[in-house]
């Protein structure tokens, strides 16, 4: 049987095809496994008056051979007050009591906008009527991604006017020097600080 050169180039042309394509198919890269993604933090959350309590779980780190952990590390827990000016989606100033992770001394915590001024401190008033009976003094740590911070670690005498205490203030030098007074309610700290202490 006599085949015409154009029928033999086609052949050819179709082996040369299908040895590429069956070359490819064998050095096709494997797709790389995608790295875990590690679960998210579990967090709980209680109001009290106008404090809330905020539990943290982190994931536990993985395991060998990068194996995903189901397990959660300890709990961070802490009270926190968020206060904002009317008709802005920003706060203005945060307050926050809680314990770092392996320890039972209390921090307090305040996160002000980054006008202040340098040295300073942060003065958490009790009452405005007694601005001197009972201020707990914080001493300015850092500032960054748009806020100052500002911590100190009361004691459960200097936070038992608070818990007490109906109104109080934060108060700050800003940059110009002025005083700044920030308001903060002291309702529902006691009962917030109660269940923070059955967190631990």
């Amino acid at each position: 049987m006599h085949r015409s050169p154009l029928f033999r180039s086609a052949l050819v042309g179709l082996a040369a095809l299908l040895s590429v394509t069956a070359a490819l198919a064998q050095t096709a890269p494997v797709p790389a496994p995608r790295p875990e993604v590690p679960a998210d933090p579990a967090v709980t959350t209680a109001t009290f008056g106008d404090w809330l309590l905020r539990c943290v779980r982190q994931p536990a780190p993985a395991g060998e051979a990068g194996q995903k952990s189901d397990r959660l590390t300890a709990q961070t827990c802490e009270v926190v007050q968020t206060i904002k000016v009317q008709g802005q989606a920003q706060p203005i100033a945060q307050l926050a009591i809680g314990r770092l992770p392996d320890s039972e001394q209390l921090i307090m915590t305040a996160v002000l906008p980054v006008n202040i001024s340098l040295p300073g401190q942060v003065g958490v008033i009790v009452d405005p009527k007694a601005p001197a009976d009972g201020a707990i003094i914080l001493e300015w740590r850092r500032c960054a991604g748009g806020s100052c911070f500002a911590d100190t670690r009361p004691d459960d005498g200097s936070l038992r006017p608070l818990r007490a205490g109906e109104a109080g203030q934060i108060r700050f030098a800003d940059a110009g020097g002025r005083i700044i007074s920030v308001p903060v309610s002291w309702r529902g700290l006691d009962q917030a600080l109660a269940a923070l202490e059955k967190q631990s």
